[in-house]
């Protein structure tokens, strides 16, 4: 017998996916703090014997390094939102209008350096592939199989128009 496509499932897959990425770019956000702290002792050391070509090096690694470190938290604070929309969309039974903001939300996040991070392309893919899945079961057949069905919600789409401004914002940038 064929498994029964429920996108109320699915939908707590991709919620499930949005935190394995949320702990990983907490995670590499932490590397990146401890390599920037540790970068900055080394600085200081070479500063003191006055190896300034040396220093100047390392300072330039430290202010990649921040700079790396401010985009993280930002696609955190973006990751954040759509973990939030996700929630509010389950709870609503909103599968259709959520995986159409997440599909449009990750072609931006796609353009970003940070999702060709190996730790983070794979997450990606992955979140990319289950809210494609939540699409068509939400669009194609998953009309069926929905109990409740409330009119769309003018907050979730607010809130992921705010995760794509923010988005916009730190593309801008890096064109």
């Amino acid at each position: 017998m064929p498994r029964k496509r429920d996108p109320l499932r699915k939908s707590i897959e991709v919620l499930y996916s949005v935190r394995l990425i949320k702990d990983r770019i907490s995670m590499l956000q932490s590397r990146v703090e401890e390599r920037t702290k540790e970068l900055t002792k080394r600085l200081v050391d070479l500063q003191t014997r006055g190896e300034n070509y040396l220093a100047k090096k390392y300072a330039e690694e430290i202010s990649k390094l921040r700079q790396l470190s401010n985009r993280l938290s930002t696609l955190l604070l973006v990751v954040d939102k759509v973990d939030l929309a996700l929630q509010r969309a389950i709870v609503l039974r909103e599968y259709t209008v959520i995986s159409s903001e997440l599909r449009d939300l990750l072609k931006d996040i796609s353009k970003l350096p940070e999702f060709k991070l190996p730790d983070l392309s794979l997450l990606f893919a992955e979140l990319e592939e289950s809210v494609r899945e939540l699409w068509d079961m939400s669009v194609v057949g998953g009309g069926e199989v929905l109990s409740y069905n409330p009119p769309s919600d003018s907050e979730v789409k607010a809130i992921m128009e705010e995760a794509k401004a923010i988005l916009r914002e730190k593309l801008e940038p890096a064109h």
